[in-house]
């Protein structure tokens, strides 16, 4: 397809099927109180006479009633309208059969959609034994080919056997609307109303006010729909919007109260953080009052040094060796081991250490401090001197 390609749009056909789509979403009662011809009369010429049927609106197989009609009688017609009211507003519609009228299908190019009832009638003596002059004849489009032809159903009937139907139907006071060929109904059950064999000459006028009314109600019916489609999808938007200036309002509200929780969730991760560092490490003072508590009176600390939960100390004692068992049974001290070896002091005769050991976590039972043997009331022994700072 290009920016030179034809559109083919039936806008009479459009306008026709759209017109029963509406008509079914009314309901059947406005409808037929709307309609002018809610019924369907349907002459189908016989040997004498015609076969009268009478179908509802909408129906093609169940009629109302079905009887012959003598072209003679006209009193016969006059009383079957006096039984059966809605003739008066049916549509009277001449059916003919096989032996009245021939469909044929034909193809021809695409450019012939311009002017088809000319070119069709023109050539009309090709495709049938009568001439334009000699015959009344329409055609329908079925479709393209794809292969630059249309395809279409010529339909078409001799001037004298149609004339002669139409003129029976007169004597009895019956004035069809439309013409149509039994065998297209059947065959083409889509093309039903879509054609008409009728001569303009036998055509009713229809008078402007009805045409008006018409247009009147069709546009009514259409506005009609298009508001109930429309305006709730409208109303959903006008919600929409009014929704969309409340949440843009309550934003800035939003933001402040995110940006606050942000902050007092740092807070107060940093002050579980401190406190989790805290319960981990035992307070000095604890430790302390515990080394003092394990040594004895006849060890001396010269230097003692924290820092980091690990602490070094040194100092002089008869016995250093034991005090890395001594140590490492506290509760608090862990990887207990000598940073160097051993050396006695000649002034002293004591043995010099330099002890490292970890600091662990302060048991629950170890919240309360113990008083160092030195510093009980009425302890009479001396508590050994630092002589160097305690470096935390």
């Amino acid at each position: 397809m290009n920016l030179q390609t034809t559109i083919d749009f039936d806008l009479k056909g459009f306008f026709h099927w759209w017109g029963q789509e509406l008509s079914f979403l009314v309901p059947k009662r406005i409808r037929q109180i709307l309609s002018d011809r809610p019924a369907n009369l349907v002459f189908t010429p016989e040997d004498i006479g015609f076969n009268a049927c009478l179908y509802p609106e909408g129906q093609i197989n169940q009629p109302l009633f079905d009887c012959h009609l003598d072209s003679s009688d006209a009193v016969a017609y006059q009383n079957l309208n006096a039984q059966h009211v809605e003739i008066d507003k049916a549509e009277c519609i001449l059916r003919l059969t096989a032996a009245q009228a021939i469909a044929k299908v034909i193809y021809l190019p695409e450019a012939a959609l311009e002017n088809l009832q000319q070119v069709v009638g023109f050539e009309l003596d090709r495709y049938t034994p009568f001439t334009a002059d000699l015959a009344y004849y329409t055609v329908v489009t079925l479709g393209k080919t794809g292969q630059g032809q249309v395809r279409l159903l010529l339909v078409l009937c001799p001037q004298p056997v149609l004339d002669e139907l139409l003129a029976s139907l007169n004597s009895l006071g019956v004035r069809p609307i439309r013409v149509e060929y039994q065998y297209v109904n059947q065959n083409y059950p889509q093309l039903i109303g879509q054609y008409n064999l009728l001569p303009d000459r036998y055509r009713p006028e229809t008078g402007r006010l009805a045409q008006s009314v018409h247009w009147l109600l069709s546009g009514l019916i259409f506005g009609l729909l298009l508001a109930a489609m429309v305006y709730p999808v409208w109303q959903e938007m006008q919600a929409v919007t009014v929704l969309k200036s409340q949440i843009k309002a309550l934003e800035k509200d939003t933001h402040y109260v995110d940006e606050q929780q942000l902050e007092i969730d740092a807070l107060s991760n940093q002050t579980q953080n401190l406190i989790n560092i805290k319960n981990q490490s035992p307070e000095l003072i604890a430790v302390l009052n515990e080394l003092s508590h394990l040594l004895k009176d006849d060890t001396w600390l010269t230097n003692l040094q924290y820092s980091d939960k690990h602490m070094q100390i040194q100092g002089q004692s008869p016995m250093a060796s034991a005090l890395i068992s001594t140590l490492e049974a506290s509760r608090y001290f862990s990887k207990v081991s000598f940073v160097s070896p051993l050396t006695q002091d000649k002034t002293t005769g004591l043995e010099r250490f330099q002890i490292s050991m970890d600091v662990g976590a302060k048991l629950a039972e170890a919240a309360q401090p113990t008083v160092a043997p030195a510093a009980r009331a009425g302890d009479s022994r001396q508590t050994a001197p630092m002589n160097e700072n305690i470096h935390e």
